[in-house]
């Protein structure tokens, strides 16, 4: 009886506990001993060891860039590492490596998120809010993909501290007292060391202090609109000094601990009015615009509760509407304080989604903060009545079933990134080449190369905005992104080789990688490289990677004819690659094919006389093969797993002759190095 006591009483709290523990199974499922995601996990687990190695941070970041740069509060993330060694140095003595204590904390810190959701969803409604807020926050789609086991990044910590901070400055609001205030204040120093952009939840808490200040204004207590705005200056007054107090409390610890808080402001509102100021912004995906006339668009912003289920990713995005309808008309009627943060949470997430995709992982957070605190209104306002409270209840159990259900799908995708052929690229950088030596490739391997292959490199996603020599960056990272493009988009090998000097430095040897994922992405290289933009010139066509799709066996039980999309490929001692539109064929003027023993050669095909091969497949194929070529080179790798399309203005560039010619063509590039995914040159 007593048990039965002790779960009653304390039944809010063990939801919760279940809650947080199902977000840490469902982040760690896929963890892989020793393996971490790459890109800007590499970076952060980089900082991490030498602080476990050395005890201390570097002043001076070597591998970023030649020639580094300078390691500021503001520039790396400083909590997480801390917090991940003090873990780290427990669950050593369990022989956990600093790997794998990596995968696990970022399953953990995943998971910690749920905590303050409660909290604030708690404090804008109640309990019941605070626990669906808890429950969707711990398994949406948008922020689980960035907050599982083995991403190891700032993500986790950064929506962590959003919530938080978020949470204890309404606290703060509200007590209005010197112990809150310092509270809040250490949330936001803390925060500071995790992420540059720390400032943004602080602008939230601005803004709903006006939004609040505007609403008690306009309407009465008993919700009749009024405009009676002196009778509510006073609250807007202590609210002020409150945030203004907070902010000096955060700028004189930022002081302290080498972070400028001024420079971050205007960084964010820099990047607010105007992201592409680094042009590399452009070409990253999540960074596009956000099309706000596509309904799938919003279920993203809200959390991506979508698994292609009609009925279903309808049933949660109409839901979710309701709820947040009915959150803000009750607590318009009963609490325009909350209210009015819950208003200041909308726009603000309307805002924060039009920035780009990349940030609905931001507006996910607070989108779901704004329905769990509407379903809690619903509950309280259902209790007047039993049918309506079962029916709220059931909506719930529905929401949080369903949802759950999706989190784990999405969660059994999710995992650390696997793959041998850039696992043996990375050793041979890191065992083969000189420590001195700096390693170029396209802008977003760069992290890769300074923590796994552990030499310097061109550029990295740890943007130099601008090129300040004391700070470290000779040049911005606009005109690195300028030159690595055009270093590999050019016909012209005397201006790559020149634009590589420009970087050496006093580094002994130079590297260049050329490999398959830059196939896809060479929209980008050819653009900031050449000015040639591909999505409006017609001039400026791209590769085109095309996978196989099927084959056809020869009655021998060899594979005869290999088929991808509008291409085929006639295997045999003379292999034929056949482009099919409709019922016409031809065939590619060249093709660069590589034999099972690894070499290429270029067959120009337009010189053969091959109809006496071609012409008794017409049948076969049910095509009719024109006797003229079209003008396209086609690359056969030995894999035979894609082949690649090469327009004519390609043919030449550097990049095809160091991926698709394995140097061929190149004076100042030996190849050293060679799987079918990645090609490493020496520059000589």
């Amino acid at each position: 009886m007593k048990i039965q006591n002790i779960i009653v009483k304390n039944w809010t709290i063990i939801a919760l506990v279940i809650i947080f523990l199902f977000a840490f199974y469902i982040r760690s499922i896929n963890i892989v001993p020793d393996r971490i995601l790459s890109f800007d996990p590499t970076f952060q687990y980089r900082f991490t060891r030498y602080f476990v190695e050395h005890g201390f941070f570097p002043a001076w970041d070597e591998l970023t860039y030649y020639v580094g740069r300078k390691v500021t509060g503001d520039s790396v993330g400083l909590f997480m590492p801390y917090l991940t060694s003090l873990i780290y140095l427990i669950l050593s003595k369990f022989g956990f490596s600093l790997l794998t204590t990596c995968s696990w904390v970022s399953a953990l810190y995943g998971a910690l998120i749920t905590i303050p959701a409660y909290l604030l969803g708690k404090e804008l409604s109640n309990k019941y809010g605070g626990l669906l807020s808890a429950a969707l926050i711990a398994v949406a789609p948008q922020i689980l993909v960035r907050t599982f086991g083995s991403s190891y990044d700032t993500d986790q910590l950064v929506l962590f501290f959003i919530v938080l901070t978020l949470y204890l400055g309404l606290y703060a609001l509200r007590k209005k007292t010197i112990t809150s205030i310092c509270i809040v204040s250490i949330g936001f120093i803390a925060f500071m060391l995790t992420w540059g952009y720390f400032i943004y939840s602080f602008i939230i808490l601005s803004i709903f202090a006006l939004i609040y200040y505007f609403v008690k204004s306009v309407f009465s207590d008993d919700n009749k609109i009024k405009i009676e705005f002196k009778h509510s200056l006073g609250n807007l007054k202590t609210n002020i000094i409150i945030l203004l107090s907070i902010f000096i409390i955060f700028t004189i610890a930022g002081f302290i601990l080498d972070v400028n808080v001024i420079s971050v402001i205007s960084g964010l509102v820099g990047f607010v009015q105007q992201a592409e100021q680094y042009i590399v912004n452009i070409s990253i995906a999540e960074l596009q615009p956000f099309n706000v006339f596509n309904i799938e668009g919003w279920q993203l912003a809200m959390g991506k509760f979508m698994i292609g289920d009609a009925l279903l990713d309808n049933f949660m995005f109409i839901s979710f509407i309701l709820l947040i309808i009915s959150g803000l008309y009750l607590s318009l009627r009963s609490n325009k304080r909350n209210f009015s943060f819950l208003i200041t949470l909308i726009l603000i997430g309307f805002y924060t989604t039009f920035r780009g995709i990349r940030f609905t992982e931001f507006t996910s957070a607070l989108f779901i903060i704004v329905i769990g605190s509407g379903f809690g209104y619903v509950i309280a306002y259902a209790n007047k009545e039993k049918f309506l409270k079962i029916l709220s209840i059931g909506l719930a159990i529905s929401i949080i079933f369903i949802s759950f259900g999706m989190g784990m799908q999405y969660a059994r995708q999710l995992g650390p990134d696997i793959n041998q052929n850039w696992d043996d690229a990375w050793n041979f950088i890191k065992t083969k080449t000189a420590k001195d030596a700096i390693i170029g490739t396209w802008w977003d391997p760069g992290h890769m190369i300074a923590a796994l292959g552990e030499r310097r490199n061109f550029a990295d996603g740890a943007h130099c905005p601008v090129a300040t020599p004391e700070g470290g960056c000779l040049y911005s990272i606009n005109d690195r992104i300028t030159d690595l493009g055009k270093i590999m988009a050019t016909t012209d090998e005397q201006e790559s080789l020149k634009l590589i000097n420009k970087y050496k430095g006093d580094s002994s040897e130079v590297y260049w990688i050329a490999s398959d994922d830059l196939i896809g992405k060479y929209q980008w290289l050819q653009y900031f490289g050449t000015g040639c933009d591909a999505r409006k010139d017609p001039r400026c066509p791209l590769y085109y990677m095309i996978p196989q799709t099927t084959y056809a066996l020869t009655p021998n039980g060899q594979i005869g004819i290999r088929y991808y999309q509008n291409v085929v490929l006639i295997e045999g001692d003379s292999p034929i690659p056949i482009f099919i539109q409709g019922k016409n064929g031809a065939i590619f003027s060249e093709m660069i094919y590589e034999y099972g023993d690894g070499t290429k050669q270029i067959i120009p095909l337009s010189e053969f006389n091959i109809s006496n091969i071609i012409k008794p497949l017409e049948n076969q194929l049910n095509v009719k093969i024109s006797s003229s070529s079209i003008k396209l080179t086609i690359y056969v790798p030995i894999h035979r797993s894609y082949i690649t399309i090469i327009p004519p203005n390609l043919r030449d560039t550097v990049f095809t002759k160091m991926f698709f010619l394995d140097g061929q063509g190149l004076n100042h590039f030996k190849e050293v190095y060679s799987n079918p995914q990645v090609k490493i040159f020496k520059v000589v």
